[in-house]
């Protein structure tokens, strides 16, 4: 299994849009909800190019990624928005189990 997830797509649309779409919580939230992020600010930002966020597995094991969104001109008026995932192990305490001080 991998451990990094890569994917690129063309939009019709400016970069300065594609970039709102994605660094923007409300419009962002319509497709990468703040339920699947295990925070809401970005972990890094490149302003207007690049932005990053930590995403967490609602269910055990509770596996963490970092997922960036690169965002740039294809030349044509459009724009090619790169999303690429790297995975992370699950925190050694993500099995749920609750253990008690004898």
């Amino acid at each position: 299994m991998s451990d990094e997830i890569d994917m690129e797509f063309t939009f019709d649309a400016p970069p300065e849009k594609v970039w709102r779409a994605v660094s923007i919580a409300q419009y962002r939230e319509r497709w990468l909800p703040g339920t699947d992020l295990a925070q809401e600010e970005p972990v890094a930002v490149e302003e207007g190019s690049a932005v990053s966020y930590r995403m967490r597995d609602a269910l055990p094991p509770h596996e963490e990624s970092v997922v960036t969104f690169s965002v740039t001109a294809d030349g044509r008026g459009g724009t090619r928005l790169g999303i690429v995932q790297q995975m992370r192990p699950a925190p050694a305490n993500a099995n749920d189990t609750v253990m008690l001080a004898a």
